[in-house]
């Protein structure tokens, strides 16, 4: 999928980014077992997971995918979190009316969200690569900020990637109706 086709935002928890963490960045395509191509559907039209957002080995995608992002930064491995999943599921249902993105109110986690628009394809890789591959580059290991005094906003989703404070995640995946697009929010927490 073409990064012009992908659109991410974030909400900015009121928590500091400044605790020192070093690391030497890598290729993001090492080290996760999410990879692999975007045309899961097998024909125009047809949704890979039946309209229910949700495929085997999803989990275990945005958790891998994470946790060797995290690795690179020396960051413990985040756990997956069955409420922070669901709050995301209810939040990606949420939006799968209109798909247009959105952050949900009054939750004191940090927030992630992806949209895919093509169609139905779009995977957990998909979000984690977008979040990874525009913002790793702009990232500050040493502030936990962005480089050259960009707004958090510019490299958040992967500033809470790679944040060692956080300890848990739960992630969901909802596929927008009329073909519009996927939903994917993670939400991260200590």
């Amino acid at each position: 999928m073409a990064m012009a086709t992908s659109v991410a935002l974030l909400v900015l928890v009121l928590i500091p980014f400044y605790a020192v963490a070093r690391a030497e960045p890598r290729n993001l395509a090492q080290g996760y077992g999410g990879g692999g191509s975007n045309s899961n559907s097998s024909a125009a039209g047809v949704s890979p997971t039946n309209g229910m957002g949700w495929y085997k080995g999803m989990t275990r995608e945005f958790v891998n995918g994470h946790n060797a992002i995290r690795a690179r930064y020396g960051a413990k491995p985040l756990k997956w979190d069955k409420k922070l999943a669901r709050q995301a599921r209810r939040w990606s249902d949420t939006m799968r009316t209109d798909c247009v993105l959105r952050h949900s109110t009054g939750s004191d986690f940090a927030e992630s969200l992806y949209i895919g628009r093509s169609g139905w394809k779009a995977m957990a890789h998909n979000a984690m690569d977008t979040w990874a591959g525009n913002e790793e580059r702009i990232y500050d290991p040493v502030t936990r900020a962005c480089k050259d005094g960009l707004a958090f906003k510019a490299c958040g989703h992967f500033a809470f990637m790679v944040d060692p404070r956080f300890t848990r995640m739960g992630c969901a995946r909802s596929e927008c109706f009329n073909q519009a697009g996927v939903f994917i929010t993670c939400n991260y927490y200590f």
